[in-house]
């Protein structure tokens, strides 16, 4: 008897192959870091890393962070370069030469000549003109209302973002403060209340591994520092005793990414720390269960907050609403010597230089809150967070404890 076979499998050519989309570009980063090898062919790789040291390690401990202003309106209207208004000027000026060309041919059609700059009468204007002018104008007005609030609201939104990222540069510090505070005030001490040298030995040893936790960490986070990374500023590390050369091949032996070694370093660190507080036959540190306890959680709130700056910088803004304002702004100020032109005349020139600079300069402010690692290199001069700054401050503290 014969039996039917089973019906034959259907192939679709498109199972199994995903259609293109033309949105898939956006799924990676426009500006991705430089790859390690990049860096590795830079002519002026010695230089950077030896410019990043330098700044770290040779300058005095005091600095500032972001820049510092005076209240006085005199001394703060002195101020030019690395401004916002330094940087919104040449979009100032490209949009006040196209409302002056939008002046020549107005003045073209409605009169036959480019005497722009004689201001129009009432009634001069064509009928049909003038209607479409206030048809742009009553456009003008409308997104005038929708601008202002939504970039004042998108400005107010950065600044916050840029405040969050401060506060966990300042948290790392105070996680790593905590850790030696601890160690410091549980090690071991002779009759006199001095620390032994064998503690005082290990302290610095815990100080020197969490500085170089530190360093790494910004430099797996900040453009500007990623040149630390390369095998020649591992070797400039060595040079300036940040880690011997052993610690050196350990790390770059370790199968983890370059910008994971901070991982490596803290581990250990962690390691030793329990190591010397279990170890009651050479103690540096007081025998405590409760010490172990703290240490361990503050190894491990220190490990969380360093993680949140690469989860904020990849969650700082979604592309849809910066693309949105983006197009708000410029298409506000565009129509401006269109809607402008019946009221004012060649002062609309004047009305969209000012207009450019100060709600144009907004968009960029807000750019710059967005990037307080200063990593797109957006904005020449505007605030940023000077790293170097918070390295300095953070290693000068781990001497104080140890001396205290």
């Amino acid at each position: 008897m014969n039996q039917a076979l089973p019906p034959a499998a259907t192939t679709h050519p498109a199972v199994g192959k995903q259609k293109q989309q033309p949105w898939d570009h956006l799924k990676e980063d426009p500006n991705p870091f430089p790859s390690m090898e990049e860096l590795e062919q830079s002519p002026t790789l010695t230089q950077d890393i030896q410019e990043i040291l330098n700044r770290i390690y040779e300058a005095d401990n005091h600095g500032v962070i972001i820049q510092k202003y005076q209240p006085q309106p005199a001394w703060l209207w002195k101020q030019w370069f690395g401004t916002v208004l330094y940087n919104a000027w040449p979009r100032a000026l490209t949009n006040m030469i196209w409302s002056v060309l939008f002046c020549l041919l107005v003045r073209h059609q409605t009169h036959g000549d480019y005497k722009f700059w004689i201001l129009e009468q009432k009634n001069v204007i064509p009928e049909l003109v003038s209607i479409q002018l206030k048809i742009a104008d009553k456009i003008w007005s409308t997104l005038q209302s929708l601008t202002t609030f939504l970039l004042t609201f998108f400005v107010g939104q950065s600044y916050t973002y840029w405040r969050s990222f401060y506060s966990v540069g300042r948290s790392i510090q105070g996680r790593l403060n905590d850790i030696q505070l601890l160690l410091s005030t549980h090690a071991t001490r002779d009759s006199n209340g001095c620390v032994t040298a064998k503690a005082q030995s290990f302290l610095q040893d815990m100080a020197q591994q969490l500085q170089l936790f530190h360093l790494l960490h910004w430099a797996a986070n900040a453009q500007r520092f990623r040149v630390l990374l390369t095998i020649e500023g591992w070797n400039r590390m060595v040079a300036r005793g940040l880690l011997s050369e052993d610690e050196k091949n350990r790390l770059l032996f370790n199968r983890v990414p370059a910008t994971q070694k901070h991982h490596a370093v803290l581990q250990s660190a962690m390691v030793r720390t329990l190591a010397a507080s279990r170890d009651k036959n050479n103690s540096v540190v007081s025998s405590s269960s409760n010490l172990e306890k703290l240490v361990t959680a503050e190894f491990c709130k220190l490990r969380g907050v360093c993680g949140s700056v690469s989860d904020m910088a990849d969650g700082r803004m979604p592309l849809a609403y910066a693309h949105f304002v983006q197009v708000l702004v410029d298409t506000f100020l565009v129509v401006t010597p269109i809607a402008k032109y019946s009221d004012l005349g060649i002062y609309s020139v004047l009305m969209v230089g000012i207009l450019t600079l100060f709600y144009h300069g907004l968009l960029i402010l807000a750019k710059v809150f967005l990037d307080p690692l200063d990593n797109e290199d957006y904005c020449e001069g505007c605030t940023y967070l000077d790293l170097a700054v918070l390295i300095r401050e953070s290693n000068a503290a781990s001497t104080k404890w140890i001396n205290g």
